[in-house]
C-alpha cells in the first residue's frame, strides 16, 4: 500500500516538472524574439536633397546710402511785412506757381501809387521840357534869339527825360515789392512745416518760412570703394548696364528701380571711395529726404551658375562644405566654394557639379559614409 502511494506521489512530481518546463519554453519563445528585433539594424535616417542646377545669378554689390531731394527750396520773404494769409496745409503736395503766403500789401500798393503819380509828374515835366525845345530850336534857326537859351532848354529836356527814366524804375521797383508779398512755390513738392503763423511780423532776416522738397524723382546718393567701382569696370559695366534696387529702413524692398546719372570725379582722401548718384522715381513718396537705404547696385545682364540652397552650406574651421549623397545614398562630406547669394541661393564657383545631390533638410541626422532614406524637394529654377 506503501509503494503505491509513493509511486503516486513520484508520478505526480513528474508532472508538475514536465508543465514547468513547457511554461518555461513557451515563455522564453518571446522573449527570444524580442531580443532579435531589438538587435535588429535601424532603418537608415531620412533626408531631403536638392538637385545642383544652373539658375540666373546677377552680379550685385549693396551700399549705405541716403535719400537726397534734387531740390530743396527754403522759403524766405524778401520783403517786410505782417503775415497775412497763409494758403497751404503742412505736409501737402504743392504746385509750381500756387501761392503760399501773403504778406500785408497796404504799404507796397501804396508806394506803386506814389511811384505812379511821380512818374506821371516826370512825364509831364518831360513834356512841357519838349515844348520849351522845340519853340527855341525854332527861334534860334530864325536868328531871333540867342543860342545859348536853345541849350538850356535842351539840357532842361534832358534832365527832365532822365526824371522820367528814374520814375519808371521807381515804378517797377516799388511793383516788384507788392509782388514780393505774395509768396508762390518755386517748385512742384513737398511742403514742410510753417516757421511762421499769421500776424507775425516777416522781413528776409527772419530765416526759412518753410522748406519745399521735391520728391518724384529723387536721389540715392552712395559711397562705392574704388575696389568695387574697379571690379564694375573691368566687366565692362558702364552707367546704363546696372540698375540700383533699395531696401528700405523696415526691411522692405523699395518697388521701383533707379538708374545712374552721376559719378563723381574723385574719390574722397577720408575713405578711398567715390560718391555715386542714382535717380529713383519716387511717386508714393515712401523715399523722403536724407533718410538712410541700403542701396543694390545690380548688373542688368544676366549670368547663369550653379546654384546651391543657402540652408545647405555648412562651416568648419577649414571652410564651406555640404553634405551630398552619391550613388549608394551613402553621406559624403564635399569642399565647396561660393560666392554671389541671390534669393535664397548661392553661386557655386567649385567643389559641385550639375546633378549632385545635397542634403538640405535633415542635416543633423546624417553622418559621412552612412545611408540615408532620400526624398527630393521641389525647387523652382
Amino acid at each position: 500500500m506503501a509503494s503505491s502511494i509513493d509511486r503516486r506521489t513520484d508520478q505526480f512530481c513528474a508532472w508538475i516538472r514536465l508543465n514547468c518546463l513547457l511554461i518555461c519554453a513557451l515563455t522564453a519563445l518571446p522573449l527570444s524574439a524580442a531580443a532579435q528585433d531589438q538587435n535588429a539594424a535601424p532603418p537608415p535616417p531620412a533626408v531631403t536633397v536638392a538637385i545642383i542646377e544652373e539658375r540666373n545669378f546677377q552680379e550685385a554689390e549693396t551700399f549705405s546710402g541716403r535719400i537726397e531731394a534734387i531740390q530743396s527750396v527754403d522759403l524766405i520773404a524778401r520783403v517786410q511785412g505782417y503775415l497775412s494769409a497763409r494758403h497751404f496745409e503742412e505736409g501737402a503736395f504743392v504746385e509750381k506757381g500756387q501761392p503760399l503766403y501773403t504778406l500785408d500789401q497796404d504799404i507796397y500798393r501804396n508806394t506803386v501809387h506814389q511811384a505812379e503819380a511821380a512818374l506821371a509828374v516826370a512825364q509831364a515835366t518831360e513834356t512841357l521840357a519838349q515844348q520849351k525845345f522845340d519853340r527855341q530850336e525854332e527861334l534860334t534857326r530864325r536868328d531871333v534869339q540867342s543860342r545859348a537859351l536853345l541849350e538850356e532848354a535842351q539840357a532842361n529836356l534832358a534832365v527832365s527825360q532822365a526824371n522820367v527814366a528814374a520814375a519808371q524804375s521807381q515804378v517797377e521797383a516799388a511793383r516788384i515789392n507788392l509782388a514780393y508779398t505774395e509768396i508762390s512755390a518755386p517748385i512742384s513738392g513737398l511742403i514742410g512745416r510753417s516757421a511762421v503763423a499769421t500776424g507775425d511780423l516777416i522781413s528776409p532776416q527772419s530765416g526759412p518760412m518753410a522748406t519745399l522738397v521735391q520728391f518724384d524723382p529723387i536721389y540715392a546718393s552712395f559711397p562705392v570703394p574704388q575696389r568695387s567701382m574697379i571690379d564694375f569696370r573691368k566687366r565692362g559695366a558702364r552707367n546704363e548696364d546696372v540698375f540700383v534696387s533699395l531696401t528700405l529702413a523696415d526691411g522692405s524692398v523699395y518697388p521701383h528701380h533707379g538708374v545712374i546719372t552721376f559719378t563723381d570725379v574723385s574719390a574722397a582722401s577720408s575713405s578711398d571711395a567715390v560718391i555715386v548718384r542714382a535717380t529713383v522715381p519716387n511717386p508714393d513718396n515712401l523715399l523722403i529726404n536724407n533718410g538712410l537705404v541700403d542701396v543694390h547696385l545690380v548688373a542688368n545682364a544676366d549670368s547663369r551658375a550653379l546654384a546651391l540652397p543657402a540652408q545647405a552650406l555648412l562651416l568648419d574651421q577649414q571652410g564651406a562644405y555640404v553634405l551630398v549623397v552619391d550613388g549608394d545614398d551613402r553621406v559624403q562630406a564635399q569642399r565647396v566654394e561660393v560666392g554671389t547669394q541671390r534669393a535664397g541661393y548661392l553661386e557655386v564657383k567649385d567643389g559641385l557639379e550639375a546633378g549632385a545631390r545635397v542634403i538640405v533638410e535633415g542635416i543633423q541626422k546624417a553622418r559621412p559614409g552612412n545611408r540615408v532614406t532620400v526624398s527630393l524637394v521641389n525647387t523652382d529654377n
